[in-house]
Formats: structure tokens, sequence, C-alpha cells
């Protein structure tokens, strides 16, 4: 992808796609904002003690928000991040990233994880609902006692809510997960160019019809770049 886009539409959650905005409207783009997803909090589970795990590790920022919002403590557990917005955002609330782990995936969090550390050890993985297999595939054969948390699940934006075919010519397109593309693909029939955040977000977008270009970094500098846009001024990773 190499000509500058007309328009970059964000299809992130509404409230995440705020500081983003912001950031691309500063060097001068145009942005539609078109959020395909929202997150809905799911219930705790009354016996389960964050704080009794040796461990928690954190594969998103929002993970670390859902934790936050829903008042849990770690207690003495020891805190983990996967990238540099979960870390950040882990510092937002007040806690530590005990592990600085330099991975970008789940599997790299995993392998790094189990370099550092040999079992027994108890990790806890807040999250969505439905979340990838990694890190706790990995973690798991290695031998570690893994829990997952389902902390929040995210939904579609119902159509209604949503503008009717508002893309044009040199529309690019940001997703940032799976679920994005499929909530954008029940309700749209275009199929603009697009920048995924990440490997496992574009192979859903290839597999769905799209023209996609990686990110170089899963990040919005990265996804910017991969479209020829410079962002002098990043938002803060606690609000990416």
């Amino acid at each position: 992808m190499t000509a500058t886009p007309t328009r970059i539409v964000l299809t992130r959650s509404l409230e995440t796609n705020r500081p983003w905005r912001i950031a691309l409207e500063a060097v001068g783009m145009t942005v539609l904002v078109v959020p395909m997803v929202r997150f809905e909090p799911q219930p705790l589970p009354w016996d389960l003690d964050p704080g009794s795990f040796d461990w928690i590790l954190f594969t998103s920022p929002q993970g670390v928000r859902a934790f936050c919002d829903a008042g849990l403590q770690h207690g003495d557990a020891r805190l983990g991040a996967l990238g540099g917005g979960t870390s950040a955002t882990l510092a937002a609330c007040g806690l530590r990233d005990d592990l600085n782990a330099p991975t970008k995936t789940g599997a790299e969090l995993a392998r790094f994880f189990a370099e550092q550390f040999t079992p027994p050890a108890s990790i806890l993985l807040p999250g969505p609902l439905n979340r990838l297999s990694e890190p706790r595939l990995t973690l798991a054969e290695t031998g570690f006692a893994v829990t997952e948390l389902p902390l929040y699940s995210t939904e579609p934006v119902p159509t209604a809510d949503l503008p009717e075919a508002p893309f044009a010519d040199g529309d690019v397109i940001f997703f940032c997960s799976p679920s994005a593309i499929a909530s954008f693909v029940a309700t749209y029939d275009e199929r603009p160019p697009c920048v995924a955040i990440g490997e496992t977000t574009a192979v859903a977008a290839r597999q769905t019809g799209f023209d996609v270009a990686t990110a170089d970094e899963p990040s919005l500098g990265g996804m910017a770049r991969t479209c020829g846009v410079v962002i002098d001024a990043l938002p803060d990773p606690a609000e990416s």
C-alpha cells in the first residue's frame, strides 16, 4: 500500500477510537469513525481470587481496563503484559509490569515466560469471553497451571447505530481485530483497502475479500506508516 489515503476509517470501539482520531486529525488526516464492536462486562465467578495466583498475565489494554473496572485486586500475584500499550495501561491503573516482556504476540509472551520461569506456577489470564488459544496453549503445554478469566465479551454494534454505506474512493479501513472484520462484513458489502494491526487480523481480512496490508508494528503509528501517514505525536499508549 503506497498511496496516502484520502480518509482513514476507524473501526474499534467508540471510546478507544477517540485518541486515534485526535492523533490522525492532528496531522491533517480526515477520519471517519465507524465503531464495529463494543464491550459488554461478564459476570464474575464468585469463588475466584486473583490474588491467589502466582502470576496474572494481561494480553490487551482492554483486559487491564476490564480487570480494574470490575474492582478486582491482584494481591500478591505478579503482573505481566503483552505489548507496550498493555503495559502502559497497567501503569495508568497504578499497577506494575513485573515481567517486562519484549513480545508482540500471545505465543511469544508464553515462550518468553517459559524461558524466565519453570513450573509449577499458577497463571491467571483475564480477557475476553472468546479469546485466541495463545498464550494459554503454550503455557499449559510447558506445565504451568493456567486459568482464563472472561471479563468482557466483544459484541457487534447494532446495524441501526451505524451509517449506511459511508465509504468512498480513497478510504482505507483500519482493522484491529477479527471480530471487527466479522461485524463489518455482516453489515457492509463494500471491501475498501485496509490495514490490519497484526497478522491474525490480516488473515481474517484476506479470508473475507479485503485487499489488506499489515502494520509493521501493532500500534496506531505502525498502521499509519503502512499507508504513508507519519504521526509525530502518538496518543498515550494507555489509551490505545
